[in-house]
């Protein structure tokens, strides 16, 4: 939809949020419509006084209320529509996907351009919002885009990347079928489509769209062993230069080291990118040392494969606490408590909600649980039971809302009650 399709016509944005003002910002700028209305929770049926309605990601499409606008001809986009109709034409567009790790990934793909000479934005789910960035005159733009963003998405990236696919977001969504047709359907358009390996049930999903048979699977081509890089046969650098932990990491680096390979630049190059890039606040992120022990922040973990990475990343030559619960939205932990029983070294500790379902598996395989209601209890606990050497992990496997506004405030707060411990 170009800025000339809202000339004259009754403009609503819903959802006030940062993408949300920049819509509006960006409207007023570029089109000249006849009103513009702001929608909230409070006034939906301000929808139904609108020719177009601009969604904000949090707004899921499937509410009653999109479906009924549409049914009265009511035109629905979205400020990444809007980027996506109206941006530079002569910007390279590489937009990032996944259910975990995209963050990284795109913050890292951004870095090791810009190292390499690049004149290159970051925006999307992370940073700016796109609507913010179609006047920039950067040669690449780095777009992370959440499952809300690639849901009604209408555009064409010049790469796609899928870095990973399981079950999320099964309240926006509706079902885990929709999530992943819906995380699919970015790709899906893209020029290029670079996807990870992926496991049978994400196959399905691919087929299903019969628009597959010339991806790119990332740790193909390029891959690692976990002591080097590779570009096929051309041993790149040692693994150790990326400064991430985990084996997640590497293969997300992987598909960095892809794009850079479809863009034609140098790999041998990107070395110093890895080495100088730094993690991302509350994922993986080592917090402090404190009483003998390591404290490690991935409050963005919010399911359990999520956690089983976490754990993987750090290790068990050494004693390991792991603190987990959050919003319940019917995850299974029965490979999170398995991979726990397999490995003697992690002990337990739960928050609510999920904390209760949590602990029930964990008794039923003979796995000793602490519950705690707070995050200070949950400090306090892990403070007293974890040995000297050891590491507490924060690493909640289910989302922050049932107690924080987001991971970023769960992850403040696991950081404060280690400060503030005597």
């Amino acid at each position: 939809m170009l800025w000339t399709d809202l000339n004259n016509k009754r403009i609503g944005i819903w959802g006030m949020g940062k993408e949300g003002i920049s819509a509006k910002r960006a409207v007023l700028t570029y089109a000249q419509p006849a009103s513009v209305i702001e929608v909230n929770e409070e006034n939906t049926n301000e929808i139904f006084k609108c020719d177009i309605l601009i969604k904000s990601p949090g707004v899921s499409l499937y509410r009653s209320e999109i479906t009924e606008a549409k049914k009265q001809g009511i035109i629905i986009t979205s400020g990444t529509n809007l980027f996506f109709a109206n941006k530079n034409p002569q910007a390279t567009v590489i937009a990032v996907t996944g259910t975990k790790g995209k963050s990284t990934t795109s913050s890292l793909l951004a870095h090791t351009l810009k190292t390499l000479g690049e004149n290159v934005v970051l925006g999307g789910n992370i940073g700016v919002p796109l609507v913010d960035l179609v006047d920039t005159q950067a040669d690449y733009i780095v777009a992370e885009l959440s499952s809300y963003q690639c849901a009604d998405v209408i555009g064409t990236p010049d790469v796609g990347v899928l870095v990973n696919l399981y079950p999320e977001h099964l309240p926006w969504h509706t079902s885990h079928d929709k999530y992943y047709q819906d995380k699919l359907n970015m790709i899906a358009q893209s020029k290029t489509q670079l996807l990870n390996a992926l496991d049978d049930r994400t196959h399905k999903y691919t087929d299903s769209y019969n628009r597959f048979q010339n991806a790119i699977y990332f740790n193909d081509t390029v891959y690692e062993d976990g002591d080097y890089f590779y570009n096929g046969t051309q041993k790149l650098f040692p693994c150790t230069s990326l400064n991430l932990t985990g084996e997640h990491n590497r293969k997300n680096a992987c598909g960095v080291l892809t794009v850079i390979r479809h863009l034609g630049l140098n790999l041998t190059d990107c070395e110093q990118a890895f080495k100088t890039f730094e993690a991302l606040p509350h994922r993986l992120q080592t917090i402090g040392h404190k009483n003998g022990l390591t404290f490690i922040d991935d409050s963005i973990s919010t399911t359990p494969e999520t956690a089983i990475a976490a754990l993987k990343a750090i290790g068990h030559a050494y004693p390991i606490t792991l603190i987990a619960g959050g919003q319940d939205r019917g995850q299974d932990f029965s490979d999170l408590i398995d991979y726990i029983k397999n490995h003697p070294t992690v002990q337990l500790i739960t928050l609510p909600d999920t904390g209760s379902r949590m602990a029930e598996v964990a008794h039923k395989n003979g796995i000793p649980v602490s519950t705690c209601k707070t995050m200070p209890e949950a400090v306090q606990t892990a403070i007293e039971i974890t040995p000297v050497g050891g590491t507490v992990l924060l690493s909640p496997a289910a989302p922050s809302y049932n107690m924080y506004k987001n991971f970023e405030e769960r992850g403040t707060d696991f950081k404060n009650c280690i400060e503030h411990y005597k």
